[in-house]
């Protein structure tokens, strides 16, 4: 039998924010039976990348004097408006434009409000949708990322198995950075290449669809682990190697900075769900029960410092430091397992050497017994049911912050009333406005309210939750963050970094619907 192996992956260019710089290889082994393609974007390009710049050209000496002398009056303007703190001035003339009012004087606002055409813009800007087609055991995801770092520090990625033009098997991951966005970025790069060598080594023919599913847990588990052993110790060996800075800081940045990771594999012979967890990302499977209701089992548990299984191993492995956990975090860090985060995991003499030689980051006190996190993921096992209607959502912690399981599995439910994921998949509609709002809600937008304590108000109100995207994830990031509440959606869209990392974090949900077109699952 002849076996043939592809990846399937997408991921959406952002043309906002800087983009990624040009790959750099700083890490480790390579697989040659895979390759990754479908990506739009350079891992890693610098801002000349994307911008239609002219060739460089050759000036003379009259050409440059002007030049110069261009630049020069002009920071010299610049330095003047900006030192002299002067305001626009508005003449009376101008009220019209002002709406009706005679203002002297005003600071125009640099940042005009979104608007809800342009809120719809922000959260359909990096959604996706990907059919799979029958006798995979998959209908069809959706993914959806909505940024609040600039450049985001959330990740996605999607890859399958074929085997004699059939898919064998698919993978999807979501990876949450923190203190940057390198480490998420070299989970992206990495992640599934790691996946697919472990599995092919345990495989008797080197065929990924193979392996036992009992080993599967095994393989998985051996690449998260070998992963995060190249990053750190890759940027160990620079740390204190003989290398240029530049080459240094480029595989010291994923040790620096640190993220969280969610892998799902399905196998679609055995119909078997493996989710392995690495940090405080979540998925969440909806399936409806005997008397049609959707029911919400989380088939990962968030590992932070207020996880009391994670908080007895940790105390278990470090017993003489009873001020390890303070308020649910580990010597301030919110996870207790993660990729990267160098500062919980390397030795003092490490730390001090990258601090003084590669502006390394401050030292955790007290640091006495690292490593204190562990890359080492958690994996449950759960037989899929397509028909009963099976889906899984899986998503950063952007979204939980908002959202329980059980109201992300209820507005599925509810997309699925008006939406078929056997059908075509329809193209974003970046103009298409939510349903109407409640007259209580327009009623808000002519008449605000100066008492209301935004910051008190959970997103996630139920009652205002809609169906306004054909897209299942840009439903859940919108309802999220207001929904139907058109006053909170485009308020909590319209800061930008850093301010927007007070209002809300970055968001990224892929939504798995299983089944086969065969079988009327919704």
């Amino acid at each position: 039998m002849s076996r043939t192996m592809c990846f399937c992956h997408l991921e959406i260019c952002r043309s906002l924010g800087p983009p990624l710089r040009p790959c750099r290889n700083f890490i480790f082994t390579s697989t040659p039976f895979i390759s990754i393609r479908g990506r739009n974007r350079c891992l890693h390009s610098s801002h000349r990348s994307i911008r239609n710049l002219p060739p460089r050209r050759n000036w003379n000496g009259t050409q440059a004097l002007g030049v110069c002398s261009a630049v020069f009056l002009a920071g010299a303007g610049l330095f003047y408006n900006i030192f002299t703190s002067r305001p626009l001035k508005l003449e009376s003339d101008d009220s019209e434009f002002l709406g009706g009012k005679e203002i002297a004087e005003r600071y125009l606002p640099p940042i005009p409000p979104y608007t809800i055409e342009q809120a719809n813009e922000a959260l359909r800007w990096e959604e996706a949708s990907q059919a799979v087609g029958t006798g995979s055991g998959v209908l069809r995801f959706d993914r959806c990322r909505v940024p609040s770092n600039n450049p985001p520090e959330d990740e996605l990625i999607s890859a399958s198995g074929h085997e004699d033009d059939e898919v064998k098997w698919l993978l999807w991951g979501v990876f949450d950075g923190h203190a940057g966005w390198d480490t998420a970025v070299a989970l992206y790069a990495y992640m599934v290449k790691y996946i697919v060598r472990e599995l092919a080594v345990l495989s008797p023919s080197r065929a990924v669809s193979d392996v036992a599913p009992e080993d599967v847990d095994q393989a998985i588990r051996n690449a998260f682990l070998s992963l995060d052993r190249d990053i750190m110790d890759t940027a160990a060996k620079a740390a204190s190697g003989l290398s240029f800075l530049n080459d240094v800081m480029s595989q010291l940045s994923p040790a620096y900075s640190g993220s969280c990771a969610l892998v799902s594999y399905y196998h679609s012979d055995s119909q078997q769900l493996k989710v392995a967890c690495t940090g405080d990302s979540r998925a969440v499977l909806g399936r409806r029960n005997a008397s049609g209701k959707w029911e919400a089992t989380a088939l990962s548990k968030d590992q932070t410092g207020k996880n009391e299984e994670e908080v007895a191993r940790l105390k278990a492995e470090h017993p003489n430091e009873p001020g390890m956990i303070e308020d649910g975090r580990v010597l301030g860090m919110a996870v207790t397992r993660a990729f990267g985060d160098s500062r919980w995991k390397w030795s003092r003499d490490l730390q001090q050497e990258a601090k003084k030689r590669f502006f390394g980051p401050s030292i955790i006190e007290p640091l006495l017994t690292p490593p204190y996190l562990t890359a080492e993921p958690v994996i449950t096992t759960t037989k899929i049911e397509p028909e009963k209607g099976d889906f899984v959502i899986m998503a950063s912690d952007g979204l939980w912050d908002n959202l329980t399981s059980e109201q992300a599995v209820d507005l599925v439910g509810r997309w699925l009333k008006t939406h078929d994921p056997a059908t075509e998949v329809k193209p974003p509609n970046l103009a298409q406005a939510p349903v109407a709002m409640a007259e209580q809600q327009i009623s808000i937008r002519q008449n605000p309210n100066g008492k209301i304590a935004y910051a008190e108000i959970p997103p996630g109100d139920e009652n205002d939750f809609v169906v306004a995207d054909e897209n299942a994830a840009t439903h859940l990031v919108r309802n999220a963050l207001g929904g139907g509440n058109e006053d909170m959606l485009c308020g909590l869209l319209t800061p930008m970094p850093p301010l927007s990392r007070k209002v809300r974090d970055d968001i990224t949900v892929q939504v798995i619907f299983f089944g086969d077109d065969t079988i009327p699952n919704y």
